[in-house]
């Protein structure tokens, strides 16, 4: 079969060439091997940070306030722009905590730049950073190491040039695959004395993103070598079982193929941020409103007395303001400088601060470090950390991420008898990748021997001796298991001789079995043969497969019926299944199918399809000899982590290049897909094939409405379904979904249907997982990225957000760190604006009693102090240490986490609800205020009544007082440092009060009023502590009310979520309608071919991975 990605990649543009001269006469003309993921450096930190601080509204609002404070016609602050000292505050507070983040990226890159390899240079091999590699140098990678750029293979340690290698790195997967240096390069770069003399060079192609193509020409003096991808080896990538290569860079930093495929990291903001984004443009304009109503009051009165007013008032002693239109702009922009702190300036700097030490604590959790490996959860982005409570869609890679990709032998069936049990084996004999136990299984038992024989022969595993020790290489991890399990049972699989024929050794004794022909595994055939001659001179052909494919080429037999029942059992225990079955031939029968063989391995053009004629050909007639069930090891509690992410309405779509039926097997296993489901398939590679599959899928889901369904697609279909006609029918499906697995897809596809989802979700919040450089893509695309850390490629990581140690962390990520953060930060935010709607608006109110003239009545100093003493620790105490509830609870009961994937705690409803209680208070406190002291019969060391300086003492007094009990009310946790905290916030009012107008008078004079003496005349005012009960008495009565609104809408909520829609019900779902009379003979036959039952087969071998077993030219 045609891969997919493939496929996809010769529909773009082909890519121009390039020459790269050997010796390279001038390595300027191509980029350094180096590699930065971040975002800044040395010279570009300022301009760039200043630039991404002020794209947010809220700086630019107050960078505006600045110039108008600077004018002084308008100013109240008598020309000083002061809102430049708190707003540089900010900026810098933001800007080191982002420089810090961008440290950990620049230590990344450095630890990956910094790393060595060999270089030939002037004769002898000698250690060469990364960084320092150029396009054209020669390159040794010994065994176990990364190739640290795209290099063309020119030889190996191994005699015919193989290298094995293992792209775990690139994509998860731990399986072997083969490279091939040209025979020619093979024997001339042996000897290294002609490394100096070498003259020619590279013709390729330019850098380009075809991860799976390469083309090129290698030129040695007059030779010319045709180079194609079997001699490609990609950054990243590590060599196994080789000793060593010696490799040409054709590609180095960026414009490597891995490099091209990564997605440019994005800047990302939380979907709580954009909301208060747009909040504070609504809070703006409310106050564009207040400042043009105070305005046209005070124009109205203006144009009202001017003329009879007090002498004192000097109206008309400045006739260039006399005009009228003048004297509405001059209030209005002065009204506008009073109300400035309508939008808290300390917001920004306290949210990144809070982020900032809830990233610690989250990197700090030891229930989410792992331990074994030394890993800890690390946090790139803390701007995200709210957005991990609400996330919607988990996109997930399998390989690396879920699975381990270790096989171990668990079951079998032989002669419709099943063996091996759920128990695991703990001797000290541990044979790797057994894992079986069976006290009634006797292998020595001849009956069994076919069966055993089977799984030691049947097989392109490739045996090496290294220090006295058997190490197997193969291109699959079940042919691994399979073999270890003929040698667990007693017949061990020691090698290949020179003529590619297994060496066996059973009961002491070696056995040679002739292997004459291979028949590879494929997607499309879903089964491998061999032919051999045994030992005691009978041909045999030995075939392994998927069980719908082989029964029906199978004789009939007693204990079929008694087998595919254990299959489907083993399919239930989420293992992988495998049917073996043999023939016997005869001479003549072999000589004539090996004549159709030879003919058919030498049709080059037509090779793959001949051989599958071929195969159809002999694997008929075939004797069912039993079954295996093979586990594919998961990581540590996946199942209980997908299980748990489901009951909390989180959808989990697994994206991976494994084929159809390995991920079908393990969705199974990891309690993805449930044998209730219905799993709709898609595979077809013809855009109107795939419109057939997704229009039966969709005729499904409405005759089926009350199940759940699990869709499945290729890479291949998968190109066609997000194609401009098909795209809509094709969300519309996988939203129905309960489950959604994408098999056999490239990295850039896993980005394509992350976009998709966001882009026809806008509302849902996305969130990526993997481990490998190839899930770089989909983890910069979603909202959210986490990158699995492991021992080997860190390109994941140091791309993601967040980083765990293993996938079962993301349960408490979210459940706990990410709604503890979404619930405080929303109420931070509500808060921010709640104290300064409430600090602001008593001067609206008070400017009723001054004909809204603009006078501003609260001392300049604390006015400005309020943000950075008053009122600015208690929120950041509790954004950081509020619990509302224990974290074993928050973590075990997934319901919990329906309150951020609701928005329960922010939206415009509840963002305004704060904002009119702020209203509310402030009305309450400037009444009583007033009123409070206008029951005093005046000062009585100087017989004058209360003034403006006093009132204003009270309103500010009563203010803090308002907005640091408001912090007690709406938290759950009280420890005895938070209610310190509250104390000494609202003392430190008190004490720099008294110190500013008794002690300082000074201050008082600059600001061109005097206040001396107001705050003994507060203290000595009995009327001001009954007035203060009062107030607080009167200013919390909304709190009730908002409770009981709050729970009114959460029951209402839960009487209009159906049960059925569990996995729904954070996003609205497309109305599909029912089924018409013409469809419902199509949706029953549709349900028929999705209703078939899971028998567990998958087999991660592909052909093409062992050339000296199965391709006869290989030796030639």
């Amino acid at each position: 079969m045609k891969d997919p990605l493939v496929d996809e990649q010769h529909n773009q543009n082909p890519p121009s060439k390039r020459y790269i001269e050997i010796p390279v006469p001038n390595p300027k003309l191509y980029i350094s091997n180096s590699i930065s993921t971040s975002k800044y450096n040395f010279f570009t930190f300022l301009p760039k940070n200043l630039f991404l601080q002020f794209s947010k509204s809220a700086n630019i609002y107050f960078l505006i306030i600045a110039v108008l404070q600077s004018i002084p016609q308008i100013s109240v602050t008598g020309g000083i722009p002061n809102i430049l000292m708190p707003l540089s505050f900010v900026l810098t507070v933001s800007a080191i905590k982002d420089l810090l983040e961008d440290l950990k990226r620049k230590k990344s890159d450095r630890d990956e730049n910094y790393r060595l390899s060999c270089k030939w240079n002037e004769g002898e091999w000698i250690k060469e950073k990364w960084l320092n590699l150029k396009v054209g140098d020669i390159i040794r990678v010994e065994k176990d190491e990364c190739f640290p750029a795209d290099l063309v293979i020119l030889t190996s340690s191994e005699n015919k040039g193989i290298a094995y290698i293992e792209t775990k790195n690139l994509d998860g997967e731990t399986n072997l695959k083969h490279k091939l240096a040209h025979k020619y390069t093979q024997a001339f770069f042996q000897n290294e004395k002609k490394f100096d003399r070498i003259t020619g060079g590279v013709e390729c192609e330019d850098p380009n993103a075809m991860i799976y193509q390469f083309n090129g020409i290698l030129i040695l003096g007059e030779t010319a070598i045709s180079l194609s991808s079997e001699q490609f080896l990609l950054r990243g990538c590590s060599l196994k079982n080789t000793d060593w290569i010696i490799g040409i860079a054709v590609y180095t930093g960026h414009q490597t193929k891995i490099m091209l495929n990564s997605s440019k990291a994005r800047s990302k903001t939380s979907q709580l941020e954009s909301q208060m984004n747009r909040e504070i443009v609504y809070i703006f304009l409310m106050q564009l409103v207040l400042c043009a109503v105070c305005s046209v009051y005070y124009t109205t009165w203006y144009l009202e007395y001017r003329d009879t007013t007090d002498i004192y008032l000097r109206l008309n002693e400045n006739s260039s303001t006399s005009d009228t239109m003048v004297q509405f702009v001059i209030q209005f922009f002065s009204w506008m400088l009073i109300f400035t702190n309508f939008v808290p300036i300390s917001l920004l700097v306290t949210l990144e601060m809070v982020r900032f030490m809830q990233a610690g604590f989250i990197s700090k959790d030891l229930k989410m470090y792992y331990e074994s490996n030394d890993i800890p959860t690390g946090v790139q982005s803390s701007s995200l950390n709210e957005e991990l409570g609400q996330i919607n869609y988990v996109f997930s890679d399998k390989t690396g991420t879920l699975t381990r990709n270790v096989m171990e032998f668990r079951k079998m069936s032989i002669h419709g008898m099943s063996f091996g049990t759920s128990e695991h084996f703990t001797g000290p004999n541990k044979i790797p990748h057994v894992d079986f136990i069976d006290e009634n299984f006797d292998s020595n038992d001849k009956v069994y021997y076919d069966f055993i024989i089977h799984m030691a022969i049947c097989h392109t595993v490739i045996g090496e001796v290294k220090n006295g020790i058997i190490e197997f290489k193969a291109s699959s991890p079940d042919e691994l298991a399979l073999v270890n399990a003929a040698k667990f049972f007693g017949i061990e699989f020691i090698g290949r001789d020179s003529d590619q024929n297994i060496q066996l050794m059973i009961q002491g004794e070696k056995v040679s079995v002739a292997v004459m022909n291979v028949l590879e595994f494929t997607s499309d055939r879903k089964r491998m043969s061999v032919v051999v001659r045994m030992p005691d001179g009978r041909i045999k052909l030995l075939c392994k497969g998927a069980d719908t494919i082989l029964q029906p080429r199978m004789l009939p037999s007693d204990v079929w019926d008694e087998t595919w029942k254990l299959l489907e059992n083993f399919a239930n225990e989420g293992l992988r299944t495998l049917v073996l079955a043999e023939r016997e031939l005869s001479e003549s029968e072999y000589c004539t199918w090996n004549d159709h063989y030879n003919d058919a391995l030498r049709d080059i053009l037509n090779r793959e399809q001949r051989m599958a004629e071929v195969g159809e050909m002999i694997e008929t007639h075939l004797e069912l000899v039993g079954a295996t069930a093979i586990e594919d090891m998961l990581q540590e509690k996946v199942p209980q982590t997908i299980k748990t992410l489901r009951e909390a309405g989180i959808k989990v779509w697994v994206l991976t290049g494994d084929k159809i039926e390995t991920a079908i097997n393990i969705a199974f296993s990891c309690n993805l897909i449930s044998h209730d489901m219905i799993r709709i398939i898609i595979e077809s590679r013809t855009g109107p094939e795939v419109k057939k599959e997704l229009e039966n899928g969709l005729l499904t889901l409405k005759a089926q409405q009350t199940k759940t369904f699990a869709l499945v697609i290729s890479g291949e279909a998968l190109i066609r379904a997000m194609a401009k006609d098909l795209v809509g029918i094709f969300i519309k499906v996988a939203e129905r979904c309960s489950v959604v697995v994408c098999c056999r897809v490239s990295p850039q596809q896993k980005a394509d249907v992350v976009k998709l989802v966001r882009d026809c979700k806008p509302n849902a919040r996305t969130l990526s997982i993997g481990d490998g450089a190839n899930d770089v893509n989909m983890i910069t695309a979603a909202h959210v990225g986490i990158g699995i850390a492991g021992l080997e490629g860190q390109q994941a990581v140091r791309a993601s957000d967040y980083s765990v140690g293993q996938f079962c962390y993301l349960q408490r990520l979210l459940f706990v760190h990410g709604r503890e953060c979404y619930r405080r930060n929303a109420n931070l935010i509500c808060y921010n604006f709640y104290k300064n709607v409430l600090l602001v608006i008593p001067l609206f109110y008070y400017g009723m009693f001054s004909a809204y003239s603009g006078q501003l009545i609260y001392n300049l100093w604390t006015y400005q102090l309020f943000n950075i003493i008053f009122a600015a620790m208690p929120i950041v105490i509790y954004a950081v240490f509020d619990k509302e509830i224990p974290y074993f609870e928050l973590e075990t009961i997934p319901t919990y986490y329906k309150l951020g994937l609701q928005g329960e705690l922010f939206s415009t409803s509840i963002f305004w609800f704060w904002i009119l209680e702020a209203f509310c208070q402030g009305l309450v406190i400037v009444l009583l205020s007033l009123f409070t002291l206008s029951w005093s019969t005046g000062d009585r060391n100087y017989g004058q009544m209360e003034n403006m300086w006093v009132s204003a003492i009270l309103i500010f007094a009563l203010i803090v007082v308002f907005v640091n009990l408001k912090i007690i009310a709406f938290s759950y946790s009280h420890y005895w440092f938070s209610i310190l905290i509250i104390i000494l916030s609202t003392g430190s009012f008190f004490i720099c009060t008294i110190m500013i107008t008794e002690y300082f008078p000074i201050i008082s004079w600059l600001d061109n009023y005097d206040s001396r003496g107001s705050s003994t005349r507060i203290v000595y005012n009995p009327n001001t502590y009954s007035g203060i009960i009062i107030a607080i008495f009167f200013g919390f009565f909304l709190k009730p009310i908002y409770d009981a609104y709050i729970s009114i809408k959460a029951m209402m909520k839960k009487d209009t979520v159906a049960p059925e829609d569990s996995f729904l019900k954070t996003e609205e779902k497309d109305d599909i309608g029912e089924l018409l009379p013409d469809e419902i003979i199509l949706a029953e036959e549709a349900i028929k071919a999705y209703n078939k039952p899971h028998t567990g087969f998958a087999f991660s071998g592909e052909a093409g991975h062992t050339p000296q077993i199965t391709d006869p030219g290989f030796f030639l």
